[in-house]
């Protein structure tokens, strides 16, 4: 079962808005929070992954963008019009990810998660469809732009162990 406390779930909201708010000068809405299978799955065109270790939580988050969104959320943080995702641009994925995770850890080590320092991986295609192997539920957290939608998932990783504390056989 998901151990997310709602501090958890409030500082990536926060990190989120105030990360589109500062680097892009964009309003970032969020919307009711939802599991995954429970709505349609949207449609996106890109999604940025990191993984997350901490004392309390293991796990994945995930920030995904329909291509729309996100040439234009690009396009007010850098300044230019783009017209397609290329490999250079969807590292911006990255960025915002690192950035939104960097925010949300700083808030979360403050209240014990010990969160450590990771590295996002950015996916780009048609129709992604992320499917995690865990058992335990996914939270989607919907944002809505005037650009259009993105959404943050939060995945925990059941029965992970972490290689620095794994136990000698």
């Amino acid at each position: 079962m998901l151990k997310l406390s709602t501090e958890f779930v409030v500082a990536f909201l926060e990190g989120t808005r105030n990360t589109l708010k500062i680097q892009c000068g964009i309003d970032a809405t969020p919307e009711k929070p939802f599991l995954k299978g429970t709505h349609p799955e949207p449609q996106v065109a890109l999604t940025g992954i990191i993984g997350m270790i901490s004392d309390q939580f293991n796990g994945n988050i995930h920030l995904s963008f329909t291509e729309s969104a996100f040439l234009a959320i690009m396009g007010k943080m850098l300044g230019e019009e783009f017209k397609s995702i290329t490999d250079e641009l969807s590292s911006g994925a990255s960025e915002m990810l690192n950035i939104i995770y960097g925010s949300a850890k700083t808030v979360l080590n403050k209240q014990g998660y010990n969160i450590r320092t990771a590295i996002p991986t950015v996916i780009r295609g048609h129709d992604i469809r992320i499917k995690t192997v865990t058992s335990s539920p996914t939270i989607i957290l919907p944002f809505k732009t005037q650009f259009g939608d993105f959404f943050l998932e939060i995945t925990e990783q059941q029965n992970w162990i972490d290689p620095a504390t794994k136990p000698n056989a």
